[in-house]
This record gives structure tokens, sequence and C-alpha cells, in this order.
């Protein structure tokens, strides 16, 4: 992780900085920053300058970032498999594979849902099993609620890229507690001792994507990897969602009764089931 990310510019502050504003953020909302005017355009205190004309065109793309190199504009993104991006909102950014954003953003913002997600698993101390890193908001989170370890998963390279330059991901890299790992969770956990974790969040692609992280193989590997008493956190999206004309949630509530889990309970604030080990 750089010592230092660059300045990280989208629309809003962009025309902040185009309305006259000498102190906006440059880190995606954490924290403000004070800039000097040239005639050209915009220096940064560490030397990074932006002109004027770059900051209108930024000033139209509203689902975008773009971080300063030098006197060069370049957006948050990156291509592989997919196209990836990574996409402003109130609150912490979310990332963007294909057009499909892979955090809620309705009514609520990415760190927001990742709290009211663990606030379903009261997290305090013990470890967590994070399936899916993303942006690492669920591992970052579980650290700060206490957690002594955190091992996350995350399938894409270029996912951890755009996490590497999004100063809200910061805490996966910073301090200790945080393993993680490379791999897709249906193989990785296969490698994971057994009883080895207080909680798990799986928060995994919609099924049409990933329909074998939604499998009974695979919640029976979950239970394998819990301690008794451990609970578990699925996120599944809205209740009857279908996926060629099953119906996903009542899908996984039978799964994991059928693995073991008991008091499997939906709730619709964080669209995801909660279940325990007993």
């Amino acid at each position: 992780m750089p010592k230092r990310l660059p300045p990280i510019l989208t629309a809003y502050t962009a025309k902040k900085l185009l309305d006259g504003n000498n102190e906006v953020s440059l880190d995606l909302g954490l924290t403000t920053t004070k800039i000097k005017r040239t005639n050209e355009g915009i220096s940064f205190p560490k030397g990074e300058c932006v002109d004027y004309g770059s900051l209108e065109k930024i000033a139209e793309k509203e689902n975008a970032a773009y971080f300063v190199s030098g006197e060069n504009v370049y957006q948050v993104a990156t291509s592989g498999k997919h196209f990836y991006k990574l996409v402003p909102t109130p609150g912490a950014p979310t990332l963007e594979i294909d057009g499909i954003r892979m955090h809620r953003t309705k009514e609520t913002t990415p760190d927001e849902d990742t709290r009211r997600k663990l606030d379903k698993l009261r997290i305090r101390r013990g470890t967590v099993l994070d399936t899916c890193t993303g942006l690492g908001y669920t591992a970052i989170e579980s650290m700060r609620r206490g957690a002594s370890q955190v091992v996350t998963v995350e399938l894409e390279p270029s996912v951890l890229l755009i996490a590497r330059m999004n100063p809200w991901s910061r805490g996966l890299w910073e301090g200790r507690g945080v393993q993680m790992l490379l791999g897709d969770s249906f193989h990785v956990v296969n490698g994971l001792p057994d009883r080895c974790f207080d909680y798990v969040v799986h928060d995994p692609p919609r099924h049409s994507h990933a329909g074998h992280l939604y499998s009974g193989e695979f919640y029976g590997e979950l239970w394998r990897l819990m301690r008794p008493g451990g609970r578990l956190f699925h996120y599944t999206g809205e209740p009857g969602s279908r996926y060629r004309g099953v119906d996903v949630g009542r899908g996984v509530a039978s799964r994991l009764r059928e693995t073991g889990f008991v008091s499997v309970s939906y709730h619709d604030d964080v669209m995801g089931f909660t279940a325990l080990k007993p």
C-alpha cells in the first residue's frame, strides 16, 4: 500500500473547485485539504496540479473518480476480465463491475450498509471470515468492532487494484489483523482448518454470476469452519428474487437448514439471512 495516495477528484469536487472553493476533500470525503490556484488551474500540496479544462470534464462525470499524478489525470478504473471502476457516493465509494454496483446505494451508502449487516452478527471479539473482500469494508469494520483476526478472500486481482486506490480501503493494509487470500472462496475455504471462525460474513455476487457460492456444498464448508455458537450473515438480495425461475432466498434458507444451521432468519433491512451453528 502506498504511504500516500494521490489526490482523488470527483464531479462534486471538481464543481466546488470551479466554483472558487479553496478547501475540498481529496480523499472522497474523509478529510479536507487547502489548495492553491494558478492562472492555469489548481495546485495540490504535494505538487500535483490539474488544469481548469480537465476539471470541467471531470465535473460532467457523476459516476466516476479520478486521480492526479503529476500534471495528468486518470480514472480510477481498470480492465481485465471485466471493466472495474470506483464510483463515488455520499459516503464510501462503491465498486462497479461492467456497470453493476457491488454495494447497495439506494437510500444507503456502502459504509452504512456494511455497519448494518455487521450489527446483525454483534461482532465483538473473535475471528471473522469474509468470503468476498471487494473494497474491504467488511474486513475493516470487523476489525474496528474488536475482531482479533479477519481472513478475507478476493477472486479478482483487479478488484484489489481498485481497492489500493480507494482511501476508504486503507485499513486493509494498515495495521495488523487482516489476512488477505486470493482465489475463489469455493476452493480457498477447503484449505482452512476446522472450527477456526466465530463469525462468517458471506456477501457473494448475485446468484446468476456465482451460483456455486449459494450451494449446499459451500455451506457445508462454512459449517465446518465455524466454531459451535458461531454466527453467519449471508447477503442474498430481495426476498423472492429469482434466477431461472428459482426463488433464491427460499433455496438459501432451505440449504442452510439442511446443512445444520438453526435460527435461520431473513432481515429485510439488509436483505440477507442470519444463521447460527449450534
